[in-house]
């Protein structure tokens, strides 16, 4: 499945704004319990990436178990899911694209989000 450079981007937005809405406590996946959550420590390893298995490495949330709390450990293992059936059929450079820019996005909106709870926007 080859993606252009825009509809990489615009799936990429998609995943990661439905992701977030469902994410009971984009706090704790945020910041955690020392101000950088699972999502900030997987989103600085995939920068480092170099091909579709060192995503699969990055991504096996076993390694980050410790720094969520459950309900976020759930809601991240099925955001993690839904991705890697996303990236199963593109080549490692469109993979690596795709998954930066989800997890880019995906900061954004659980900090808007966070922002809008604090507001008291968002129940």
């Amino acid at each position: 499945m080859k993606y252009k450079n825009m509809s990489i981007e615009n799936e990429a937005k998609k995943l990661a704004a439905t992701y977030a809405r469902w994410l009971r406590n984009p706090q704790d996946a945020l910041l955690g319990k020392d101000g950088e959550g699972v999502v900030l420590q997987i989103y600085k390893k995939l920068k480092q990436a170099k091909d579709k298995n060192e995503i699969l490495e990055i991504l096996k949330l076993d390694q980050y178990t410790y720094t969520m709390e459950k309900t976020t450990l759930n809601d991240m293992a099925r955001f993690i899911s839904d991705l890697l059936n996303k990236i199963q059929q593109m080549d490692d450079q469109s993979a690596l694209r795709f998954t930066v820019e989800v997890f880019r996005y995906f900061q954004i909106a659980l900090a808007t989000k966070l922002e809008d709870m604090n507001k008291g926007l968002w129940a």
